[in-house]
């Protein structure tokens, strides 16, 4: 199990252009997969490149790629100005505001936009050359990425089976005490009749009508059943691999509509109360599934 969340960088450096490649990877939640790309402009297909190379890697999740390209001390990649391309292009504007009658002045401003100017014209070798030297880098990103989204699924995995242990204790407190709720009806029944002088036998038909009716409305042993299979389920799910948020997430709303039928059904405040824990422990565990790849 793995969480969308998470960090990874690569470097690989290309030994005849001397050009370092950096991968950077970020990962966050969400509800369908969603990859971002961003890369050189001169490298065009890149991105669908990279896509591809994900493959089955990530299934959920926003995921950002910041590809950058540094040249390694001692290299001539040219990714830099030179003195001389811009004493060149210097002229040239010179040439050009002195044909035109323009003030040209030569000034700090001037001097970094041109030379942002030059550094981002300037072009890269063909990416198809530098194909493997790129594919290293963004494997050792994903290979970061995934280990970090790994790692956080196990603390999460842990979190689920102590949460869902507790929820099956206040399950078994609720059966505990839904096992006294008819003969607890009755004894209140009597009570209330001979507080109005009615003298009836706990024999009397309409007593026992009224005891099979109290009986069948607060009946919770389905909802019971089908919660004990939703927690064997979900446990099952925390232990298996893939893609696994959604069904998760669809467990927990069935787990919350059984939850809200014996909330229904449950007379004793106590068993209230129990239940309320339950959609609270429940709700804490809906937070970290969305987290869930």
């Amino acid at each position: 199990m793995k969480s969308m969340t998470g960090y990874g960088r690569g470097t690989a450096t290309d030994t005849e252009t001397l050009l370092q490649i950096e991968v950077e990877m970020t990962s966050l939640n969400r509800k369908n997969l969603d990859v971002q790309v961003s890369c050189p402009r001169d490298w065009n297909g890149l991105d669908q490149q990279c896509r591809q190379w994900l493959k089955d890697a990530v299934q959920r999740g926003r995921l950002n790629i910041q590809l950058r390209v540094k040249s390694t001390e001692g290299a001539s990649s040219g990714l830099g100005w030179s003195p001389e391309s811009m004493d060149q292009t210097l002229e040239q504007l010179r040439n050009y505001a002195e044909s035109r009658a323009f003030d040209f002045r030569i000034d700090s401003q001037l001097l970094f936009s041109l030379a942002k100017t030059l550094k981002e014209d300037k072009c890269l070798p063909d990416w198809h050359a530098l194909q493997q030297t790129i594919q290293s880098a963004f494997n050792q990103a994903l290979t970061e990425l995934n280990t970090m989204r790994t790692n956080e699924g196990k603390a999460l995995a842990r979190d689920f089976e102590q949460r869902v242990h507790t929820l099956s204790l206040l399950r078994k407190q609720i059966a505990e005490n839904a096992e006294n709720a008819v003969p607890d009806y009755q004894r209140t029944l009597l009570s209330r009749l001979k507080q109005l002088q009615l003298d009836l036998d706990v024999n009397d038909e309409r007593v026992l009508k009224e005891l099979a009716l109290f009986a069948d409305r607060c009946d919770i042993s389905e909802e019971l059943t089908r919660l004990d299979s939703h927690f064997e389920q979900f446990k099952l799910f925390v232990q298996s691999h893939g893609s696994i948020g959604r069904k998760m997430d669809f467990l927990c709303q069935e787990i919350n509509r059984e939850l809200n039928t014996i909330g229904s059904k449950v007379t004793a405040i106590e068993n209230t109360r129990l239940v309320i824990e339950a959609k609270n422990e429940l709700e804490r565990i809906r937070e970290q599934v969305q987290n869930i790849e």
